[in-house]
């Protein structure tokens, strides 16, 4: 594991990052986990890129798993720590793939530097609220008693990243979400990446619809799901990998 040592105004903030492969043809994968989790999450898809020869880069977001606690967590304060990742490796352009407030992040950063993201998988990302009909959705409502069940599973297997987690990020993040942008829609023209939106189907509290229409408001996007809950990449690792690593894999 790597720390790359982030200037803030607050002060350096540790970001720690696990890069492995090489792959001088290909742009390198960054890997960007979601909320509560870290790095490891991506074990499975990080193994199968690594034996497909792709580089992978996977991150730990501000107050999870290796990085710092930090002042704030904007959503903007994310897609900046990611930009500060790639800069720090040297690394122009990247193939993404990210999940819930990483998905987000780094569709933020698409939005900011289309150059940056050349094929971006977002699964399970929550939109912004384009207007009041949104927000009545409620789509950042807690986790279904179901996923909650699934999640203690795993953290019972796996508890590091639910015992490093700054739970200040849930009480930032969640209000920002709270607020209609259609300003953030309007945006998404500026993505020029070719962009895979997985979804979880209705067992997962993101509206499937939600997400669809994010994917036809893209540029280049297109919808998949798979109907498993909010993780899908680790409740359906070989369909998840089938999809994401097909869809990395197309010239």
């Amino acid at each position: 594991m790597r720390v790359l040592q982030r200037p803030t105004s607050a002060g350096e903030l540790a970001l720690g990052v696990r890069v492995s492969g090489a792959d001088p043809d290909r742009p390198p994968v960054l890997l960007v986990h979601g909320m509560a989790g870290d790095h490891s999450t991506w074990r499975t898809f990080a193994g199968a890129l690594r034996r497909q020869g792709r580089a992978v880069v996977a991150v730990d977001l501000r107050g999870h798993g290796r990085s710092g606690h930090a002042s704030t967590y904007r959503l903007d304060d994310f897609r900046d720590d990611l930009r500060f990742v790639l800069d720090d490796l040297d690394i122009a352009v990247a193939d993404v793939v990210a999940h819930s407030l990483g998905a987000h992040a780094a569709l933020r950063l698409a939005m900011d530097e289309p150059d940056r993201i050349r094929r971006l998988v977002l699964e399970e990302i929550p939109p912004m609220p384009r207007d009041q009909d949104d927000l009545d959705l409620n789509i950042v409502v807690a986790a279904s008693l179901g996923e909650r069940v699934r999640g203690l599973g795993w953290a019972v297997r796996n508890p590091l990243p639910l015992i490093r987690f700054d739970r200040r990020v849930a009480d930032d993040v969640s209000p920002q979400f709270e607020v209609a942008d259609p300003d953030w829609w309007a945006g998404l023209d500026a993505v020029t990446a070719h962009t895979l939106v997985i979804s979880g189907g209705r067992q997962s509290f993101l509206p499937p619809d939600h997400l669809r229409t994010l994917s036809a408001a893209l540029p280049d996007g297109r919808f998949t799901q798979i109907d498993t809950g909010h993780s899908v990449h680790r409740d359906r690792p070989a369909d998840f990998g089938s999809a994401a690593g097909d869809f990395l894999s197309a010239p």
